[in-house]
């Protein structure tokens, strides 16, 4: 069989399929959209064929998560095929025939691209397909969410991808040609080009789950977008709706249930006063716990002290990988015991907890000459 006749044979396969990504406007908050940032995060469509238990698989994933982590490699084809082996990653169907979950008004169609849960959140991939970006616009859109049909209040976080990636050679380059980034004005700002060559724009939420123990799987997720348009031209500008509308998207919540993996270190982080007593990592979460000294009343003054807010800064994989940016989560703090525990969920990269040797956290900066603050080098704890 040709190549060509196996994507003939795939099912669903077409050619918003096959797109470009983009670099993200970050959106928080749920319904309206509150607050907006850069949010660096690297994106380029793949489709990949390779092999699991003797049979071909197709492992096709959303531009935001291929790319998800603009300093770190891009995820193997062993770890997207455990991803969906494991149920973390899935493809919503709307139909047992196998028809996307999608919605279509004002000419523009909205699909559920991907999903990628755990016990402890996720992130859920749109793609939007016919809204006219006008050319040097940035997108927005406003939405809102139930599960089961109640409105709920979640922790989220959403962003868009603007076109821009980094080559082999580390060279910031769009994502769709290879070509290097436009840049304007004295501080040579980059130009975004948020819509890949099909004219698509994707777009990402990302949730965090108040419970941990699966409960919300097999529930009922409806998002409904209620209008598209544009960011303002500064920061303090509103956003304009320039499509209103209603996209409807309802699908059952799947995720992973699969247990992380568990070390118990007891190890210091170097001279913050802080142990790592414990690090539960999955291959979209993890949890650690930290003792701190008495000489901290809690966590809030740890931070005070030593201005950071204890979270990973990255892992060291077996082969001698580094995959930095976690992220930040929530925090809980045990008086009693003097532990401090954060939650660090939706992370930058899907991990293989199996491959991991170790973690590394903040150390603090120094200034240089010049007075700009450069961190050191981060402190690395060995996991056995």
């Amino acid at each position: 069989m040709t190549g060509k006749q196996m994507l003939m044979d795939m099912e669903d396969l077409d050619a918003d399929l096959i797109e470009e990504g983009e670099f993200g406007e970050f959106q928080k908050g749920k319904g309206h959209m509150t607050k907006k940032k850069g949010f660096l995060i690297l994106i380029a469509a793949t489709l990949i064929m390779g092999t699991l238990t003797g049979a071909a698989v197709y492992t096709r994933w959303s531009n935001s998560m291929e790319y998800r982590n603009p300093w770190s490699p891009q995820p193997s084809e062993q770890i997207k095929q455990q991803a969906e082996k494991t149920g973390l990653s899935v493809v919503p169907k709307e139909t047992a025939d196998g028809a996307a979950v999608s919605a279509t008004d004002q000419g523009i169609t909205v699909t559920v691209a991907q999903t990628m849960m755990d016990q402890y959140g996720g992130t859920v991939v749109f793609r939007i397909s016919g809204f006219d970006l006008p050319e040097g616009e940035k997108p927005w859109c406003w939405w809102d969410y139930t599960v089961d049909g109640e409105d709920v209040h979640w922790s989220s976080a959403a962003h868009f991808f603007n076109g821009m990636t980094l080559n082999e050679n580390g060279e910031a380059v769009y994502a769709k040609n290879g070509e290097p980034i436009s840049t304007k004005g004295e501080n040579q700002e980059l130009v975004p080009d948020y819509q890949d060559n099909e004219g698509n724009i994707e777009y990402s939420i990302d949730f965090d789950f108040p419970e941990s123990d699966g409960r919300y799987f097999g529930k009922e997720m409806t998002i409904t977008f209620t209008g598209f348009g544009i960011q303002g031209e500064r920061f303090e500008d509103p956003e304009t709706v320039t499509v209103p509308g209603t996209w409807e998207l309802t699908w059952t919540l799947e995720g992973s249930t699969e247990e992380p993996k568990t070390w118990t270190p007891n190890a210091e982080i170097g001279d913050w006063g802080v142990t790592l007593v414990e690090a539960e990592i999955g291959q979209y979460s993890m949890k650690t716990t930290y003792r701190l000294d008495d000489k901290y009343k809690d966590a809030k003054d740890f931070q005070e002290k030593t201005g950071w807010s204890i979270t990973p800064a990255g892992v060291r994989l077996k082969d001698g990988t580094d995959l930095y940016e976690i992220g930040g989560g929530a925090g809980r703090w045990d008086e009693e015991n003097q532990l401090v525990t954060t939650v660090s969920t939706n992370l930058s990269t899907v991990l293989d907890p199996e491959q991991i040797a170790g973690m590394y956290f903040y150390a603090g900066y120094d200034l240089n000459e010049n007075g700009y603050r450069v961190d050191r080098p981060y402190y690395y704890v060995p996991l056995g």
